[in-house]
């Protein structure tokens, strides 16, 4: 994977949870709803800007780190 593709996807999950917590908090989104959003698009946020963080500029894959 590289840099750029693992910053687009955490970018794109922390951007579905900002756009739950906006229409839900309209009502356009039930609350419920929003929060299990946020539930499932919070790890991969994380995941995939850890992920970001430590990827080398280049052409380079990230390296396989192991269990």
């Amino acid at each position: 994977m590289k840099k750029q593709t693992a910053l687009i996807i955490g970018l794109s999950a922390g951007g579905i949870s900002v756009a739950a917590g906006l229409l839900a908090g309209v009502g356009y989104l039930p609350v419920w709803a929003a929060e299990l959003l946020a539930v499932v698009a919070f790890p991969v946020f994380v995941i995939f800007i850890a992920l970001w963080w430590n990827a080398k500029s280049g052409e380079e894959d990230i390296p396989f780190i192991g269990y």
